[in-house]
């Protein structure tokens, strides 16, 4: 069926801009590729790329370009299609095996099948094919999908690579004298055992253009210039609250101290922090000679971006604030904004401005019911990662003072959040420093006691009816029938539509 003009108009647009959600998190100079030539093409993601989720993370496609067809496409030629047709025997024989499991499963448990394979995703089985690609370029591609209910697990296969990924990524990374280890995922895969590869790029999920999205970078026809979402490190440096997912009451004993707020907080040294991402140039960002300007209860910085290095690119400028010590416990820093710089070429540069707001960074007083500014020193720190900033400056702020008052709508829990002993101290003598005046801010009263008017339409309804439109996924007159609804086919795309039954 041919395209509509919207979407043709879609896809255009995907492919010319979702490069910019990708980043290298290390690199070379063996690319980009002068040109189109022999690939060596490995991996469970080659043929099989993701270009989304499963369950409500996934949507039906008209097409899908895989990275093998897009490098086909862009005039590359696959000198491994032995190895990917030995590949997809195996992963077929697995995932038949996998399903019986289930199957087994569910009659042990005397379920039905779906509610076990619900969500299941089959770990990248292990397998031994020669690597018998031609050329100077090798490329190993690492998949892996997640799934509605189903939550990554840290064994090979999944978080961790498996021993055949890893035997085989540096046996790869050895035989080709250019080598590529992409990640084809929308999470975090622990790459510790192949950190010695040279040139590794997130592509992550990139919708139906993938493959061909894939091809402009390799030849640099696209450049990366994404960050990334999460901290990625070795799992066992990840802080462990083991309750997650064992019991039915989970305790979130990290509290705040999540991701970078953790790491950067308990000065451990991760192996790519957040907002980390390289591109194929470099970048300064330096401040300006007055990079703080405050103007009420909001707070805009300045910064001078450059372009160090030989191709165009985009930056991405990140702003993070430290909170003073004092009775309420916060992380080293926090990200307060970020900003992207335009297409800047070699040696251009570009003034960029991110504003943010002092009420939004207030930490939440558990003993007032409260998000309550302290007094002190804010440090503003500017940069391209947690990690990676300069102190621009600080803001005073010489009083208390409470920005929202709400209410605890829960009790007390009966545990106690993870506090670090210490936390790296920064001097901010040197740099601009701005008073900002207790004065400018003014207490939000959240109302809880407002009320709102009932639609007339819904009060004719009878409780029956109104059950059954929250409820949802019922058939007429027969119950529940379906886990998740009747999907997409009375509301495209929602697995948790209201009832088909009759309401007049």
């Amino acid at each position: 069926m041919e395209l509509n003009e919207y979407e043709k108009k879609h896809n255009e647009y995907l492919a010319s801009n979702v490069a910019e959600c990708t980043l290298f998190l290390k690199r070379n100079n063996d690319f980009p590729l002068c040109g189109p030539c022999p690939v060596a093409l490995y991996g469970s993601g080659a043929r099989k790329t993701i270009k989304g989720g499963t369950g409500s993370g996934e949507v039906n496609s008209r097409f899908f370009i895989n990275i093998e067809d897009g490098l086909k496409n862009a005039g590359f030629t696959i000198t491994s299609g032995k190895w990917l047709d030995s590949y997809d025997a195996i992963v077929k024989k697995a995932t038949k095996n996998f399903y019986k499991e289930l199957k087994a499963d569910a009659r042990k448990k005397h379920t039905l099948a779906i509610y076990t394979a619900m969500g299941a995703i089959m770990p990248e089985p292990e397998y031994d094919i020669p690597l018998n690609g031609d050329g100077e370029v090798g490329i190993y591609v690492v998949s892996r999908i997640s799934g509605e209910g189903s939550d990554r697990t840290a064994k090979p296969g999944d978080i961790k690579l498996s021993s055949t990924e890893v035997r085989d990524i540096l046996a790869t990374s050895k035989k080709y004298s250019k080598f590529l280890l992409v990640i084809n995922a929308g999470g975090v895969i622990d790459l510790t055992p192949v950190m010695e590869v040279e040139n590794i790029l997130v592509l992550s999920q990139l919708g139906v253009v993938t493959g061909s999205v894939f091809a402009d970078i390799l030849l640099g026809k696209q450049n990366p210039s994404g960050k990334l979402a999460t901290t990625w490190t070795s799992w066992k440096d990840y802080p462990s609250f083991a309750e997650f997912g064992d019991v039915n009451d989970t305790r979130y004993n990290e509290g705040i101290y999540v991701g970078y707020r953790y790491f950067d907080s308990v000065g451990k040294k991760a192996q790519f922090p957040f907002g980390f991402g390289l591109s194929y140039t470099s970048f300064s960002v330096d401040a300006t000679p007055s990079p703080i300007i405050n103007n009420g209860t909001e707070i805009t910085i300045k910064a001078m971006v450059k372009n160090t290095g030989t191709v165009p690119g985009k930056e991405v400028v990140q702003a993070y604030v430290s909170i003073p010590e004092g009775k309420l416990d916060e992380p080293y820093q926090v990200l307060c904004g970020f900003k992207k710089t335009s297409l800047l070429k070699p040696n251009q540069e570009e003034e960029i401005e991110i504003t943010f707001d002092m009420r939004d960074i207030a930490p939440y007083s558990q003993a007032d019911n409260a998000y309550i500014l302290e007094a002190g020193n804010y440090i503003i720190r500017v940069g391209n990662s947690s990690t990676n900033t300069n102190v621009f400056g600080s803001i005073t702020l010489p009083a208390e003072v409470k920005v929202r008052q709400v209410r605890s709508c829960v009790s007390a829990p009966d545990f106690t959040d993870f506090k670090p002993d210490s936390k790296p101290v920064t001097n901010s003598n040197d740099c601009q420093s701005i008073t900002i005046s207790p004065d400018v801010f003014s207490t939000i009263n959240t109302n809880y006691d407002s009320t709102n008017e009932i639609d007339s339409r819904v009060k004719k309804l009878s409780d029956d009816v109104l059950m059954r439109l929250v409820l949802g996924a019922y058939g007429l007159s027969k119950g529940m029938q379906s886990i998740v609804g009747n999907a997409g086919f009375s509301v495209a795309g929602a697995a948790g539509q209201t009832s088909l039954e009759a309401t007049n």
